[in-house]
């Protein structure tokens, strides 16, 4: 059985067009659940349980945002190879404190429950990326990017 986060929804991790399309085929939803990283997910989870409310996509409340999530190989959003792509990293978008909070937060614990395994954060940028890429984070610490 897969892992499902109590707290998402998949119209909010995936552009609107492949959603639509994979939702409706023959166990679409595991599909689409099992495609993503684990570690991403359980992430995820504990960060809005943490900090509240947090959008990743917005295209299904009429919003224009729907790369925030997984974006297919030919996107032009980001990066070539984008985390995103490898379903290992997310934009959140927090409601009530600042990424910039959180990112502070995450690196001065970096191995408390809810960020033990975030890999990589990007800085510098107004909403919160994580990652949980291949990064030996015991011996290099939080990979920090920048745009």
């Amino acid at each position: 059985m897969y892992y499902k986060p109590k707290d998402f929804e998949l119209d909010e991790l995936y552009p609107k067009d492949f959603y639509e399309r994979i939702i409706k085929e023959k166990n679409g939803e595991a599909k689409l659940w099992q495609l993503w990283d684990y570690e991403m997910l359980y992430t995820a989870q504990h960060l809005r349980d943490r900090y509240g409310t947090m959008s990743i996509n917005n295209w299904h409340d009429g919003g224009d945002r729907q790369y925030c999530g997984w974006r297919p190989m030919d996107c032009k959003v980001g990066a070539l190879l984008s985390d995103h792509k490898a379903w290992k990293g997310l934009d959140l978008h927090p409601a009530g404190i600042s990424a910039i909070d959180i990112r502070t937060q995450i690196l001065s614990d970096p191995y408390h429950e809810d960020f033990k395994f975030i890999t990589c954060l990007e800085m510098d940028i107004s909403w919160l990326h994580v990652s949980t890429r291949n990064w030996q984070k015991e011996i290099y610490g939080i990979q920090k990017v920048y745009p």
